[in-house]
């Protein structure tokens, strides 16, 4: 008769280390689960009601967006709850960047953070034309139309530079701020008092000095964006690229005539991204059909799956809204994916983009956030 041996039993270490091989493998298929859903991208699109009717007052304010109802200025999170609301008065207008309000009628202007808190609101002596927002400073027009006064404030009101000699019977048009810290500003004014209209910009170092001037010509000049140390200066003709100090380099210039510039991201490294349209496709109702993208040396243009009512672009992809559907490109992909629309009616237009990754999107008189779906690399958005 066979003699049967009896099964070893496991030591307590070796039943210890499969424990520890079983945990490990378990963990490891959790991450890849985990790392598959967190990395797959958005199948859809969801939309929340905003607590504001549709108006040319409203703006993208960080990850939240701001209305002026006539009376009062709101800032109004994306998921529709009124965050603060603030008191200007009737007639007023306002500008912002991601963290900071500046709000103006007749002669009074307001400061506000990003919790609405005033820091500085007093009158400027003069009749406002309209004010800008910047890093540290805020540039605020006043006085006659022909003969305008240019007076910086910084956040806290204190005063810190003043001119009207340079705009002696011109009209300024716009005005921001740019450099690492906000410390320039750039102008634009145009001259209509010459044989020709002539747009002219002036550059400064806020609190020292007029560090160039540079006439523009006859052209519509209608946005201007501080990228890799460059301003680029967008007219109905040409992209032209000038230094911090307003000399201009003539090699840099880019032809756009027939285009009109959408939408802008500029990261803090790297190349901008500026989506344009066919100008005649956005004088008065939206009606996009193709797009064009200028970053750095790439000069890329798209035709549109559907007519569109608008488009942006944010964390370096196009978003393009129809009536029934959003559109999703990225940088390399050679066709958009559609996604469809969650609203009752159909979107009319594209308001903008918070920071955070979601759009204001108007349906009618309503007004909407909703989801922009992404790819798979994330970056930082604008």
């Amino acid at each position: 008769m066979q003699r049967v041996k009896p099964k070893r039993k496991l030591s307590q270490v070796a039943a210890i280390l499969i424990l520890v091989a079983v945990l490990a493998v378990v963990a490891l298929v959790g991450w890849l689960v985990a790392t598959l859903l967190r990395d797959k991208p958005s199948t859809s699109v969801s939309a929340i009601k905003m607590p504001c009717p549709y108006s040319e007052n409203i703006r993208a304010f960080g990850n939240n967006l701001l209305y002026y109802d006539g009376l009062n200025i709101h800032c109004i999170s994306s998921t529709g709850s009124v965050r603060w609301s603030f008191q200007v008065g009737p007639a007023a207008g306002f500008d912002c960047d991601d963290t900071t309000v500046a709000a103006w009628t007749g002669s009074t202007i307001f400061i506000l953070d990003q919790n609405g808190n005033s820091s500085f609101n007093d009158s400027l002596g003069e009749e406002i034309q309209f004010a800008r927002v910047g890093k540290q400073y805020v540039g605020a027009v006043i006085g006659e139309t022909d003969s305008p006064r240019l007076v910086v404030k910084d956040h806290e009101g204190g005063h810190m530079d003043e001119e009207a000699d340079a705009y002696d019977k011109l009209i300024m048009l716009d005005l921001g701020f740019y450099g690492p810290e906000g410390q320039y500003m750039w102008t634009l004014a145009l001259d209509v008092f010459g044989t020709a209209p002539n747009t002219i910009m002036n550059t400064f170092e806020v609190g020292k000095m007029n560090t160039g001037e540079a006439s523009l010509g006859e052209p519509i000049t209608y946005s201007v964006l501080y990228e890799n140390n460059k301003l680029r200066v967008i007219n109905t003709r040409k992209m032209l690229t000038f230094d911090y100090r307003g000399t201009e380099d003539v090699t840099a210039s880019v032809l756009v005539y027939g285009w009109r510039l959408l939408d802008t991201e500029v990261p803090e490294r790297g190349d901008a991204l500026l989506l344009f349209a066919p100008t005649d496709q956005t004088e008065s109702l939206f009606d996009i059909t193709s797009l064009r993208l200028l970053s750095g040396s790439k000069d890329k243009r798209y035709t549109m799956p559907a007519n569109c009512v608008g488009a942006a672009v944010w964390n370096k992809t196009i978003y393009a809204l129809s009536g029934d559907q959003l559109f999703r490109a990225g940088m390399n992909d050679t066709r958009f994916t559609a996604f469809g629309l969650p609203l009752d009616a159909p979107a009319t237009e594209l308001i903008g983009t918070l920071k955070d990754g979601k759009a204001i999107v108007a349906c009618g008189e309503e007004v909407y956030v909703l989801t922009l779906p992404q790819g798979y690399t994330i970056t930082e958005g604008r």
